[in-house]
């Protein structure tokens, strides 16, 4: 029998319907024949807990029993899957051929092959390869079926990737826990993460730069210019190079001054006077980022809500596609859809029928891109073939997201936008002032959309008079402009996304051009599918706060950063770890090797845990005798670490039980004593 093993439901649904089993359906798989197809539902196997690695490392606290350092790896299958899995393990049982068809990328190879690995499974395996479930894209990877082996050292680099995430995950959350906060409660617990903590560090350092900022006052200047036809502009001075800092700003006040003076009598000289016709083409449709970005713009929707509310959109209501991916653009095999899209849409909604009616499904767009589909293992969040939904039950954010992507849409076949650009140069006091606008021409697309905070929309600017190079112009006005510098925004979930997914901010704080190769050539901290779950994880562990939609890191956050290893919570450790994983994947590094690399640095990490913890536990001095006494009293020494002073105290959440607690520190606690 062959089997396809697909990673999710519908998934399977796609591949059977070309393969002609969807009417054999039974419970977990469909099979007609020798063919079956089945699924999972992402990943059915999770890594085992410490504790099932031995008794020693059931306690949280127990930093000696650290490093935790598995010979051989233990999965475990989810409760929640059970079934399913039972499921799968029977069919591979009876199997000869497995064809692993979940996403095609590594995540999607370690979801498949742990599961062969874990029931056993030693025959065939071939690999289908496709980033579109559309039928035409189903049939073309069917016809290429690849030999399993092509696609092992995907699965290779997936694993090291997982288990070195858990190393660092379980080792160094308990070791900085004992070492840094160990007698503070469970509220002070910490938790470390190759992702989660470099990204808590941009928030800290991003804070940092705030709140230490010393602005400097800067100075421009604003020109009126006027016509021979009493046509009045406004040109802005061009600073330049001898008079700016390295910020790309003019301090010298006097300089300014002086010009302004000048200007008031002078006359000035068109030096250029260009104007072109230009284009902009739709914004694409949207990645998830993309979504999430503009939907915290727009509405104030945290980043988890809308993959929340996507998810539902694809899952539940089925109206739009796959949410979870980075890419923008579609297969070329998809545009013998668009016109049934359209349909489905307007069969949904029948108000929309005149805008589609200006849509033209024919259309050449730069959406249609394979080369960037096959980069990623899903295309663009888009509309679906259903054509049987009733909108009313939607709630009014899920109707909002499902509206966005439809737009976004739809606006692939609307025309251009087209404006015609101006500039004009004026050279005035042996300075050059300058002047930009914008005349809309063919509004195209912003029809539908307006302006966009997408990069591929320009802002409209002011309209500016036809004059040639050459024409003398006169000063009508000039004005100083006396600045301040101000310190960078603050983050919100929508630009620490951003920053997340380019670093471009982080960027500009590193020297080493090296390194900054390294980390332009990664995919930022995360994934679109984890960045959502690694900024609610910062909240839920108390590292980060949000006030009026602004993100601030706590004190526990901070102190976190300050305290830890600074290879821990750097971007470049895990730009470093992408560049090895690729290595792994390319047949050039083993992932033996990589995981040794990984055990000796967690090793090394500990030991520095363990000094540190070793220097803060309480000490008696060896030269004065235990008190024989189990009664103590407030005020005295304490007699544990003979460093602090008793004090009275109570327990978080229940006032009516007290104790002596040490005045320094809190791990000593005293139940025996008299009131």
């Amino acid at each position: 029998m062959k089997l396809f093993l697909c990673e999710k439901p519908l998934q399977a649904k796609a591949i059977g319907k070309v393969v002609g089993v969807l009417d054999g359906r039974y419970d977990g798989y469909y099979q007609k024949g020798d063919t079956a197809v089945t699924w999972a539902f992402g990943h059915i196997l999770t890594q085992a807990m410490p504790d099932a690695y031995g008794e020693a490392y059931a306690d949280f606290g127990n930093i000696e029993s650290l490093p935790i350092l598995p010979q051989q790896w233990k999965m475990e299958v989810s409760s929640k899957t059970a079934k399913q899995f039972k499921a799968i393990k029977g069919l591979l049982a009876k199997t000869d051929e497995v064809v692993i068809a979940t996403d095609a990328d590594r995540e999607g190879e370690v979801i498949a092959r742990e599961i062969l690995e874990y029931c056993g499974y030693r025959k065939k395996v071939s690999r289908f390869w496709t980033s579109s479930l559309d039928t035409a894209s189903v049939k073309k990877a069917l016809a290429a079926i690849r030999p399993g082996k092509q696609t092992e050292t995907l699965y290779q680099a997936g694993l090291a990737r997982n288990r070195a995430d858990w190393l660092v995950g379980m080792n160094l959350s308990r070791a900085y826990t004992v070492a840094y906060a160990s007698g503070f409660g469970k509220e002070h617990t910490l938790s470390i993460g190759r992702i989660q903590t470099p990204t808590l560090n941009l928030v800290v350092r991003r804070d940092s730069i705030i709140d230490t900022f010393q602005p400097y006052p800067y100075y421009g200047l604003s020109v009126d210019f006027q016509t021979a036809s009493q046509e009045v502009f406004t040109a802005y001075w061009q600073i330049p190079e001898s008079l700016q800092n390295k910020d790309g700003l003019c301090v010298d006040k006097a300089f300014v001054v002086a010009l302004a003076k000048q200007l008031e009598t002078a006359t000035g000289i068109v030096s250029v006077a260009k104007t072109e016709r230009k284009n902009t083409p739709a914004p694409l449709p949207y990645s998830l980022s993309a979504l999430q970005k503009e939907a915290s713009k727009r509405f104030g929707l945290s980043s988890s809500k809308v993959l929340q509310i996507a998810q539902k959109l694809y899952e539940e209501y089925k109206i739009t596609s796959y949410p979870r991916t980075p890419c923008r653009y579609l297969p070329k095999s998809q545009q013998q859809e668009v016109s049934g899209v359209f349909a489905a849409m307007a069969a949904i909604d029948g108000s929309l029928a005149p805008v589609l009616a200006k849509a033209d499904p024919n259309r050449p767009s730069r959406v249609w891109n394979d080369a960037q589909v096959n980069k990623h293992s899903h295309h663009a969040i888009i509309p679906t073939l259903t054509a049987t939904f009733d909108m009313s039950v939607l709630d009014k954010n899920e109707r909002e997201i499902y509206l966005m992507i439809r737009s976004r849409y739809i606006a692939q076949f609307y025309p251009d936008y087209e404006y015609d650009a101006t500039v004009i140069m004026v050279e005035s006091c042996s300075q050059i002032f300058k002047a930009t606008g914008q005349r809309p021409r063919v509004q195209g697309w912003r029809t539908l959309l307006g302006k966009t905070d997408d990069e591929s929309a320009e802002e409209d600017t002011v309209l500016l008079p036809t004059i040639s190079v050459g024409n003398v112009l006169a000063v009508s006005g000039c004005k100083t402009e006396n600045k301040k510098t101000a310190p960078p925004p603050r983050f919100t979930e929508a630009t620490l996304l951003d920053e997340m997914e380019k670093l471009s901010d982080y960027l500009k704080e590193v020297d080493d051009e090296q390194i900054k190769k390294v980390l332009r050539s990664t995919q930022g901290l995360g994934t679109e599918a984890t960045r959502a779950a690694i900024i609610d994880r910062l909240f839920e562990m108390g590292y980060m706060e949000k006030q009026k939609g602004k993100i601030f890191s706590t004190e526990k956050g901070r102190n976190l950063i300050s305290k830890i290893p600074h290879e821990i919570a750097d971007p470049v450790t895990t730009a470093k770890w992408e560049l090895a994983l690729a290595a792994i994947e390319e047949g050039r590094l083993k992932m033996e090797d990589f995981l040794a690399f990984q055990a000796k640095t967690i090793t090394k990490l500990v030991e520095q845990a363990k000094q540190v913890a070793a220097d803060r536990t309480p000490r008696r001095s060896a030269s004065k005798p235990k008190p024989r006494s189990s009664k103590h009293h407030p005020g005295e020494t304490c007699p544990t670490c003979e460093a602090g002073t008793l004090v009275q105290k109570h327990i978080k959440d229940k006032p009516d039980k007290q104790y002596l607690g040490c005045s320094r520190y809190p791990e000593c606690r005293h139940f025996e004593w008299s009131k």
